[in-house]
């Protein structure tokens, strides 16, 4: 005799036979209509085929149930055999190998991407399935902070050989410190073992410029210039950070182009007011414009920065280097360092004798911040009692030339008593014109300064005499400004405000 079975024993056996497909659609017949005290045996029911779903693939029907059953999605990463354990390399279910992972992984991030739950557990499950499906998108999952469980990712990008990417979540999380560490021990493996995805030493250099941190930056910045020394200079330069620059300076000993380029900008860009590091660009620039291994392009540009350097920075030990470039070709940069030391004859017989530079030579007179008309005075004597016969001539014509510049300014007086007797009034006609126009408006300017000086004195005793003039009545309810006393005569002292002083008192107070 037949007996009937109850409808859940007969999905039980579907189950256990395999049979998922026609399990769950006699459930989902049979049970679809109970009272809602007994859907939970329904939910079992769906989850336990939901499992066996998810073991044998078939992820689509698996992950179908998944969502009417509302099943958390850390539950279903617990299916993982080794899932929580950070010292497997691999992850697999159910025996599967490596490469039919993927699919797991992506049906999984897509669950947990849908149910929109956000935990630090969570969290953490996301960013390993973004890091085993699309590992390029783990800097994006970084860049939105989220909080996640620091030990296990740590372990698992170990694991899983992300080394980069385990520098760039310290990063993320603030320890600058540890990602620097581990992209330091990147760069210092062999090429063939180091994690593809590693860019180089841009990212140290990067993340130093970004975080700016002064103890992190010192603490690598011997190894940074061993390895790259062009890339470190670049963030030596950038930095906000305070650093130590007497240390950098003596690492970069050795690359004289590295320690010009930082002293460049030290003194120049940011206008450092210590003295020894003006004196040492200025010796840098010397020892390379001086070495016999320098390239002529490169001569001439060393030359020019250093003048520029000579001429504009008060700072540099001027004794210092006149002693290491005298006795060389540099006559130029010796006549900018005797003008440092108001030594101006010497510096403009250097540049006429020796050089043969007027222009620069007049140049030099117009520019100096001071003394000017001396100046050109100076150096039309020098054109004048030229001792070397075979320059006589031209600084002669020079000197002509020079006198009626519009450029030039003199004090015309003592020029008319230093030039030849002999020169026609012609021939310095230009100077002559000039030096009357301007001696006529210093004359009438003078007239003009005298009348409104005298003006000023007329109405400054005017005023002086209606404050003398002027009745002060003390009674004896009048007080000194300065002592508070009151006044037990009538010597005083009146202020052009209209306070009163004691005479002894005014005295104190002038």
């Amino acid at each position: 005799m037949l007996l009937p079975v109850p409808a859940e024993e007969q999905v039980e056996r579907l189950l256990d036979s395999g049979n998922l497909d026609q399990a769950m659609a006699l459930a989902e017949e049979t049970l679809g209509s109970l009272t809602r005290s007994k859907s939970s045996r329904l939910k079992a029911l769906r989850q336990r085929a939901a499992n066996m779903y998810w073991s044998r693939g078939e992820l689509e029907e698996a992950f179908s149930l998944f969502t009417k059953t509302l099943t958390p999605p850390a539950d279903i990463y617990s299916l993982y055999d080794t899932l929580f354990s950070d010292t497997s390399a691999q992850i697999s279910v159910a025996g599967l190998p490596e490469e039919q992972m993927k699919n797991y992984h992506v049906y999984l991030l897509q669950y947990l991407t849908k149910s929109g739950i956000r935990t630090e557990e969570l969290n953490t499950i996301e960013f390993k399935l973004v890091a085993l499906t699309d590992p390029d998108k783990i800097l994006d999952l970084l860049k939105e902070k989220r909080p996640m469980d620091m030990k296990s990712v740590v372990g698992f990008l170990k694991t899983q050989g992300f080394l980069y990417m385990l520098g760039v979540y310290y990063a993320s999380c603030g320890f600058v410190c540890e990602a620097v560490e581990q992209w330091r021990e990147l760069e210092e493996s062999e090429p063939e073992t180091r994690d593809p995805r590693y860019p180089g030493l841009s990212c140290i250099i990067q993340l130093l410029l970004a975080t700016n941190i002064q103890a992190v930056i010192m603490s690598n910045v011997e190894w940074l210039i061993s390895r790259d020394p062009d890339r470190t200079l670049h963030l030596l330069m950038t930095t906000s950070a305070e650093l130590n620059n007497d240390h950098i300076l003596n690492l970069l000993a050795d690359r004289p182009l590295h320690i010009i380029a930082f002293l460049e900008e030290l003194v120049i860009n940011r206008r450092t007011d210590i003295n020894r590091y003006h004196t040492q660009l200025a010796q840098q620039y010397l020892s390379m414009l001086l070495s016999p291994h320098t390239t002529r392009q490169r001569a001439l540009l060393l030359r020019k920065k250093l003048q520029a350097h000579l001429l504009n920075s008060d700072k540099y030990a001027v004794s210092l280097i006149l002693n290491k470039i005298q006795g060389t070709v540099l006559k130029k940069e010796l006549a900018i360092l005797y003008g440092k030391l108001q030594e101006h004859e010497k510096a403009l017989k250097v540049l006429v004798y020796d050089v043969h530079d007027l222009r620069s030579a007049e140049e030099y007179c117009r520019e100096w911040p001071s003394g000017r008309k001396e100046l050109h005075l100076l150096l039309l004597k020098i054109y004048l009692n030229c001792d070397k016969p075979d320059q006589q001539d031209s600084l002669l014509e020079r000197a002509v030339e020079f006198l009626n510049d519009q450029l030039s300014v003199f004090n015309y007086s003592e020029v008319y008593k230093i030039i030849p007797r002999d020169w026609p009034v012609s021939l310095i006609e230009p100077f002559v014109y000039r030096s009357l126009g301007c001696q006529a408006h210093e004359y009438r300017t003078s007239r003009i300064v005298k009348g409104l000086s005298e003006l000023e004195w007329a109405r400054m005793r005017a005023d002086r005499v209606g404050y003398t003039r002027r009745i002060v009545k003390i009674t004896s309810g009048t007080y000194c400004a300065f002592c508070f006393h009151p006044f037990s005569d009538s010597n005083c002292s009146v202020a052009i405000s209209g306070e009163v002083y004691h005479t002894q008192c005014i005295s104190q107070i002038t």
